[in-house]
C-alpha cells in the first residue's frame, strides 16, 4: 500500500505524511511490537562496543590516528 501511494504522487505532489504515518503505525501494532524507545541503531552499536572491549579492539573514533599541529610560522 505504501509503495503504490508512493509511486502513484506526482512529481508535483505534496504527499501526505499523516496518512503514511498512519500506515507504519498501523503494521507496528499488527505486528505486536512494543515501543521500547530503543532503536535498532543504537542496539547494533552497543553490541559492537561490547565485542570490542571483549576482544580488546579500539572503536573507530579511538583508532584514528591523532592529527599534529605544527606551530611553525612562514613568512614571505
Amino acid at each position: 500500500m505504501y509503495l503504490n501511494y508512493c509511486r502513484g504522487l506526482r512529481s508535483d505532489e505534496e504527499p501526505d505524511y499523516m496518512f503514511l504515518r498512519q500506515l507504519f503505525r498501523i503494521l507496528f501494532k499488527a505486528l505486536n511490537f512494543q515501543y521500547d524507545y530503543v532503536f535498532d541503531w543504537t542496539l547494533l552499536r552497543q553490541r559492537a562496543s561490547q565485542i570490542n572491549n571483549v576482544n580488546n579492539i579500539p572503536t573507530p573514533a579511538s583508532a584514528a590516528p591523532k592529527q599534529q599541529t605544527s606551530n611553525i610560522l612562514v613568512t614571505g
